[in-house]
This record gives C-alpha cells, structure tokens and sequence, in this order.
C-alpha cells in the first residue's frame, strides 16, 4: 500500500512540474516583444477585419484594419504586446449594397437594370438605378439605409431628329420637269409655297402649249399646270 502512495505521489509532482514548467514557457513568451510578423496574428486575436498595411517605427507598429464599420488605425507597443491607440479614420454607416439595391429597384419596376449608382453625397445616400422598361428607361431612387424608394421618374427620351432636307439644284428640278413635260424651259424661279421652297418652271411642250410646272425643292415632285 506504501509502494501505490508513493506512485500517486510520484505522478502528482510530475504533473505539478510540467505545469510549472508551461507556464514558464508561455510568461517567457509573453515577457518577449511582439516580432513584426506577429503583429497581424496579434491583431486578429482582438479585432475581426482585414488588415491592409503594416509599418514599423522603433518599438511601435501602425497598422490600418479595414472593417464594415470603417477604417481604423491600430498603434501597438510590441515591448508590452498592448495597444496603445486605436484611431477611427473613416467610420462608415451601414447600408444595403449595390444588389439589394437593384432587386429593390427590379420589384418596383417590370424590366432590365440598365445602370446603378451610389451617391454617398446624398442626405441620405442612395442608389440611382436605371431600369430599361418596354416605353423607355426609369430611374428608381433607393436609400442606401433602409431599403425604402424614395422617388422614381421616366427618363425623357430625345425624339428621334427630322433628317436634314436638301435642296434640289435647278439642274436637277429642269431634268425633273423635262421629265414629266417634253418642250423647252422658258424660264425658271425659286419660289415659296406653305413653307415649301419650290421651282417655279415655266415650258413651252413641243405641243405648243405653255406650261407651269411646280417642283418641290426637296423631294422633286412634280405638279403641272397647263395655261388656258
């Protein structure tokens, strides 16, 4: 029964002295300064983001940790493996993203998104989505906060331009009356009739007759008018 207490014993002091021993070990670790390729791993053990840059200067390091929240700038003291500061750069609000923002938009609206754009300039910020629809193009405003519609509107169309007329030359509006009427041309003027500019071409037909033929100045279409 001595021998078995002297077992238990045994085991005990050396199940005291690998604790000992560990905790030596980790307070040496923790005594030691934080190494540079560390600091990240030092840095996620505190704070969920994405770290983007590190820099070092002397016992300090910076470091800028990207969050949904915003941009922070984090100052360790790797001697004391603390933070001494921790500064808000940018502080962001949340808000929906781009698409939610157009899911939002395609509800309201029946068609295609076209365009979407953030305006963060905005009280408050929103979503510019433009929705191509069977009549034309839609423009639906989203807040980027909560979700809501705040306007929609039909984006103006630009009507398609009456295309450029041309004059005819008097060349061609005597080889259009010498086409309807055989003779000889007297006499040719360039008049306006309802707006229209039209030559005037008076002929003499091989008949003998005079005849007043009216051309229209941009299609060349012809009107004869034979004298009593």
């Amino acid at each position: 029964m001595k021998r078995n207490v002297f077992i238990i014993v045994g085991v005990a002091l050396f199940v005291v002295s690998i604790i000992i021993t560990t905790q030596h070990i980790l307070a040496s670790q923790n005594d030691r300064p934080l190494a540079e390729s560390e600091i990240k791993e030092f840095i996620a053990s505190k704070y969920a983001g994405e770290i983007q840059e590190v820099t070092a200067r002397e016992n300090l390091f910076e470091a800028i940790l990207e969050r949904d929240t915003g941009t922070y700038k984090i100052v360790i003291n790797s001697d004391e493996r603390s933070i001494e500061k921790l500064e808000v750069l940018e502080l962001r609000e949340k808000r929906i993203d781009e698409k939610k923002a157009k899911e939002i938009a395609l509800k309201d609206v029946d068609g295609e998104v076209e365009e979407a754009q953030f305006l963060k300039s905005k009280n408050p910020p929103v979503y510019k989505i433009k929705v191509k629809t069977d009549k034309g193009v839609t423009v639906v405003t989203v807040d980027a906060k909560s979700g809501e519609i705040i306007d929609r509107n039909e984006e103006k169309t630009d009507e398609p331009k009456e295309q450029e007329k041309t004059l005819i030359s008097e060349k061609e509006a005597k080889e259009k009356a010498l086409s309807v009427v055989s003779g000889e041309i007297d006499d040719i003027e360039l008049i306006t009739i309802n707006g229209i500019p039209t030559y005037e071409i008076e002929m003499e037909s091989n008949d003998e007759e005079d005849v007043t033929v009216l051309v229209d100045g941009f299609t060349g279409e012809s009107t004869i008018t034979y004298e009593d």
